[in-house]
């Protein structure tokens, strides 16, 4: 995709609460120098590393960007052999203060919303966000573990920050703010404190910073390919009793998302929500148990399957 990751820097005088410019900004978009490498060559897996020779204002001075460091960011593009994901691991050592990066990721068509995941469901927002007097409309908003918009996807590591830009042709992700003041005054997007003006220089982030993200194209379950590109395959030592065939799962959980999954006295508990706005039947293949409140107490027994509402969440305990 023509423009994909092209890196944004700006400066920030805000703080841990909100983004604020300068008064004099300075936006780099453009490498001194960029070199392409391919790190290797398929066929199962192919990856490109990018490499982007910046010059960016050192900090934010007197209300405006001064000095001057070059720094090299690293991209690695990684394809794998039948997904649909591109792969994205940014890295770089931050050596500025007080700036905003972002990767600004072009749209396959213009989007007037997006959807991005939150603790236990997506939520759905326009292009404008609310503001008024004590606080500025920023419509930069955070997703956790993705976000979806004008027929892009893009799946990430925890919980960060992003934007439609360019009215909707484009989605900035932010991989970066470094700023020092746990609270600051008189923002240009905040003019009262929203806490006290107490220094926290570990919130410049200075030193060895690495994003992972990952993009796809088309109607795509987000969900699905969150835990494709973050959700490790591990193995583990058994203990060698019993026996399992050579292919399978051991556990299947369907028509909902796990939220959770560990050992109980007595069983096996699941968690799992329903991210949609209709009812579903969670259907858990061979299995049969309880299910319980929060406090672990029972409330109704079930048998391979049971309805969860919209929005719902239920806590399942396998007793076989």
């Amino acid at each position: 995709m023509a423009g994909l990751d092209r890196l944004i820097d700006g400066g920030d005088a805000g703080d841990t609460y909100n983004w604020s410019p300068p008064e004099l900004d300075v936006l780099v978009d453009r490498p001194e120098a960029v070199r392409v490498e391919v790190a290797e060559a398929g066929p199962l897996r192919a990856a490109l590393l990018v490499i982007r020779t910046f010059a960016w204002p050192e900090r934010v001075a007197g209300g405006r960007r001064v000095g001057r460091e070059t720094v090299e960011v690293t991209t690695r593009l990684e394809l794998h052999a039948g997904e649909p994901l591109v792969r994205v691991t940014t890295g770089f050592d931050n050596r500025c203060r007080d700036h905003r990066l972002r990767s600004e990721l072009p749209l396959a068509a213009r989007a007037t919303s997006s959807r991005a995941g939150c603790a236990f469901a997506a939520v759905e927002r326009g292009l404008r966000a609310e503001g008024g007097p004590h606080e500025a409309a920023m419509p930069t908003f955070p997703a956790r573990r993705f976000v979806t918009a004008g027929g892009l996807t893009v799946v990430h590591e925890g919980l960060v920050e992003y934007e439609l830009v360019n009215g909707g042709r484009a989605l900035a992700l932010t991989l970066l703010r470094a700023v020092g003041l746990l609270s600051g005054t008189h923002l240009a997007t905040r003019p009262q404190p929203a806490g006290p003006p107490v220094p926290v220089e570990g919130a410049q982030l200075q030193g060895p910073v690495v994003r992972r993200y990952a993009v796809a194209v088309g109607d795509l379950d987000p969900w699905t390919l969150a835990d494709d590109a973050f959700v490790p395959l591990e193995a583990a030592s058994g203990t060698g009793r019993g026996t399992r065939p050579a292919a399978g799962s051991a556990l299947a959980v369907e028509s909902a998302q796990v939220s959770a999954l560990r050992g109980v006295a007595g069983g096996l508990e699941v968690r799992v929500f329903n991210p949609t706005s209709t009812e579903t039947v969670v259907s858990i293949p061979g299995r049969s148990g309880w299910l319980v409140d929060l406090r672990g107490r029972p409330l109704e027994p079930f048998d391979g399957s049971f309805a969860l509402r919209p929005w719902g969440i239920a806590t399942a305990v396998l007793l076989r």
